[in-house]
């Protein structure tokens, strides 16, 4: 458990900390605009118009 030791330290922390968060900001985006994509997708298949 050396490594949790040496992870848990407060410099360390202060660099994986922002990391994290932008990463786990970009994937949640992504993951939206994949949603909206395949809701799309779905609408053109139906023959709706996805732009109304």
């Amino acid at each position: 458990m050396e490594w949790l030791d040496k992870l848990l330290r407060a410099d360390v922390l202060a660099l994986i900390i922002p990391i994290v968060a932008i990463v786990g900001a970009f994937s949640v985006a992504a993951l939206k605009a994949h949603h909206r994509h395949q809701e799309r997708i779905e609408k053109i298949k139906q023959g709706m118009d996805p732009d109304n």
